[in-house]
């Protein structure tokens, strides 16, 4: 089915936006929203979706992407003609059909010796460590009116990450 956007408008609340898709015959409105932190001298901007949206295009990223990009341009005043087609929408079964089979020999790789491309927990652990202290590191550089942002920031990371 191909999906299109056919309209991008903002929304009640601050920094979001109705977005207008067609799926095949249907039509269905999803809401986008922009949050922009600032880190340092920098903007970092982050636009997502309702988690409906993204649950029904879980197996359709490059299309989600494709509508997410049309509203960062919408955001950003930027000219975005519509109706835009975005991609064609698959059915889970269709995506799963799709895949191809993910092949590792554990024991061919043990019995060779040949681990390449594994990390072992320890080794997970300290990278892990390693980047914590760097991140600490770059976070005390910063100016003091800017702690309260970063830490902030870095927590939105932190619990994306682990969602």
């Amino acid at each position: 089915m191909k999906v299109k956007v056919l309209s991008i408008k903002p929304a009640q609340a601050p920094n979001s936006h109705e977005v207008l898709l067609s799926i095949g015959e249907e039509r269905q409105i999803f809401m986008f929203t922009t949050e922009v932190n600032r880190v340092g001298a920098f903007q970092l901007q982050n636009t997502h979706a309702e988690p409906r949206f993204s649950e029904l295009f879980k197996f359709n990223q490059r299309v989600a992407m494709n509508v997410s990009e049309l509203v960062v341009k919408n955001y950003k005043k930027e000219v975005v003609e519509l109706p835009a087609y975005v991609g064609n929408f698959v059915t889970p079964e269709e995506a799963l059909s799709k895949l191809k089979p993910f092949e590792y020999n554990r024991k061919q790789a043990i019995s060779d010796g040949s681990k390449e491309g594994l990390i072992n927990r320890e080794q997970r652990s300290k990278m892990n460590h390693d980047i914590r202290h760097k991140a600490m590191a770059l976070i005390e550089q910063l100016p003091e009116d800017l702690l309260d942002e970063a830490v902030i920031f870095l927590e939105s990371l932190y619990v994306k990450a682990n969602n």
